[in-house]
């Protein structure tokens, strides 16, 4: 894992969006879909829009996909992931892809009341834009692998929920995508030490019941589908998670992808659009979730 401890986040944030720029370079929006853009869900301003996509001329609810995006907790946005939302929405589902505010600007549990306040909004408008939450899904990548896994922890366990002081609405998820995810947070350390930027010491001191958000993990936790890559530097992390979860008996598909050819497969590749890989992994997800579709 990267020492989160050392690293220059403005460098950081450069180096990353220049990678996030290589990989979707001369991608466009596909024409097969409905997008509604930067609808405001929130009080934060630009921190809190969010973007609606599903296929066009659908005009009856769809199994609905909530997406965290990834970033260290300090950086990305909606923009970044909306070539890989637009292409989940493209499989049959209404897709729903946000914003939320980032450290070290904003502090944990931020990211988590902004996904509280996303479905809230959903539910208010609940039919406008064709969510359907009988058949609804959450998935993240990254630190918004963490952030998933988290907020369905929350939502799944009603005794963790009352540790947090947002009112959580009365959802369930049928399923949740855990894609190259940051588990075990605060398992050998406290947060703050290993990402120092996201917690201070009031924080931490504050919001230490909370983890290792693994502890809260019960049945009731949603059907998980986790994933990874041969060169994913989280990949260490992933399969003791899906252990967990089997041991719960919670149904888990895992999947650790590599390159037939020997190649490197990186953290984070089923966001690009441009690898045959990457489009494997987003169609054995998306077709998990659409096997618990009754």
């Amino acid at each position: 894992m990267i020492d989160m401890t050392k690293i220059d986040l403005n460098q950081m944030k450069e180096e990353m969006k220049a990678g996030d720029a290589a990989r979707d370079a001369g991608l466009k929006e596909p024409e097969t879909i409905t997008s509604h853009k930067n609808i405001s869900y929130g009080e934060h301003g630009t921190d809190n829009l969010l973007d609606v996509y599903y296929p066009k001329d659908r005009t009856t609810k769809l199994p609905t996909i909530v997406n965290i995006h990834g970033g260290g907790y300090f950086y990305g946005d909606k923009e970044l992931y909306r070539f890989y939302c637009m292409n989940l929405a493209d499989r049959g589902f209404c897709v729903v892809n946000f914003n939320y505010r980032l450290a070290p600007e904003h502090l944990y549990p931020a990211p988590l009341e902004d996904t509280n306040n996303v479905l809230k909004w959903m539910l208010e408008n609940e039919e406008e834009y064709l969510f359907n939450f009988d058949e609804l899904f959450l998935v993240g990548d990254s630190a918004g692998g963490q952030l998933a896994e988290q907020y369905a922890t929350i939502v799944s366990n009603k005794e963790y929920a009352k540790l947090f002081d947002f009112e959580v609405p009365n959802i369930s998820f049928k399923g949740v995508g855990l894609n190259c995810g940051v588990y075990f947070l605060g398992s050998q350390k406290d947060p703050k030490e290993e990402f120092p930027y996201y917690f201070n010491q009031e924080s931490s001191e504050s919001y230490a019941k909370h983890f290792p958000v693994e502890n809260h993990i019960t049945k009731e936790f949603p059907t998980a589908s986790i994933t990874t890559a041969s060169d994913d530097f989280l990949k260490e992390v992933a399969a003791p998670l899906a252990e967990l979860l089997e041991k719960l008996e919670v149904k888990t598909d895992y999947n650790l992808y590599k390159n037939e050819n020997g190649e490197p497969l990186y953290h984070v590749f089923h966001i690009g659009q441009k690898e045959d890989i990457s489009h494997q992994c987003n169609d054995e997800q998306t077709d998990f979730f659409k096997s618990l579709i009754s």
